[in-house]
């Protein structure tokens, strides 16, 4: 790998079959796919966890269904899988500094710590839903599936809060920024 690219062997060689992309180049691939930025939670006031996610996407929307991808080494995961609720709080433009505050970006801040810096509400599955939030999905977790070093969470989406306008927080080759129309 010497301009960015890699060669990979010719498809189906043993050497193609053999072939294993290297993490960094992985990671450098991906990181030019603009993701949408949410903070995913569970507890109850006073004893809550999330984390920052951009592994989320529409599974059904009849019924509706969500899944999110989270690492089963992050505080948040068997915590929802215990409690069997969470919710995907979609982030707004101006969500920056909660967005890296979510994904680590202050070690001293962990837990319900995290909770401090926003106004924070209850969804009717007892999650924590983040009012100022562009949208928020309340779900009750329907199933799993272990996959590596994630799980995939699937949500039944029981409840939806949507503020009229917002610009999203998106994340892009490592920054995050907001989502502005072309039109």
């Amino acid at each position: 790998m010497t301009d960015g690219t890699i060669t990979l062997p010719a498809a189906g060689t043993a050497d193609a079959e053999a072939h294993v992309v290297p993490p960094a180049a992985f990671r450098a691939g991906l990181r030019r796919l603009a993701g949408g930025v949410t903070i995913v939670a569970t507890g109850d006031r006073g004893d809550r966890a999330g984390l920052t996610a951009t592994a989320v996407m529409s599974l059904t929307a009849e019924p509706p269904r969500v899944a999110v991808a989270i690492n089963r080494s992050a505080q948040a995961h068997d915590r929802i899988l215990a409690e069997r609720r969470f919710s995907i709080n979609l982030l707004a433009a101006d969500h920056g500094a909660l967005a890296r505050l979510f994904a680590g970006g202050d070690p001293a801040r962990a837990g319900e710590a995290r909770f401090e810096d926003a106004l924070w509400t209850t969804g009717i599955t007892g999650a924590p839903l983040l009012a100022p939030a562009a949208a928020s999905l309340d779900c009750r977790l329907a199933d799993t599936v272990t996959f590596e070093s994630h799980t995939l969470m699937i949500g039944r989406v029981a409840e939806v809060r949507a503020r009229d306008a917002a610009t999203a927080l998106v994340y892009h080759d490592g920054c995050f920024a907001g989502l502005a129309p072309i039109d």
